[in-house]
């Protein structure tokens, strides 16, 4: 019982290392585009115009994951995205739903996925 605990524990900590660092490297990417657009010359720009990328579908599947404290949290830290209303909203609700998940499983002591 307490392998589970602690296999429980370090995919907490897993998910959210990995939350962490997916928002510090889109923040990144995010920057380095921007400055790229600012050296490109003005005609260049308008040639290689692309939409932006969103990559609110790997945030988003991190968040339900488990790392969606993190992600909000990062956020504020990187300054990454927060005018973005779905993330200022989804983030928050899925980290109570992590949370209670987790305070379910640990006091539940796994009995959930225990086969008797």
């Amino acid at each position: 019982m307490v392998i589970l605990y602690i296999l429980l524990v370090a995919y907490i900590l897993a998910i959210n290392f990995y939350a962490f660092l997916l928002v510090k490297s889109l923040r990144d990417k995010e920057e380095q585009t921007k400055i790229e657009k600012q050296a490109a010359p003005l005609s260049e720009t308008a040639t290689q115009a692309k939409p932006p990328e969103r990559n609110l579908g790997k945030l988003c599947v991190t968040g339900l994951l488990g790392g969606a404290i993190t992600i909000y949290t990062c956020m504020f830290i990187f300054k990454y995205k927060r005018t973005d209303l779905l993330l200022m909203v989804l983030m928050p609700l899925l980290g109570v739903l992590n949370v209670y998940l987790w305070v379910l499983l640990f006091r539940s002591g796994f009995s959930f996925f225990v086969i008797r």
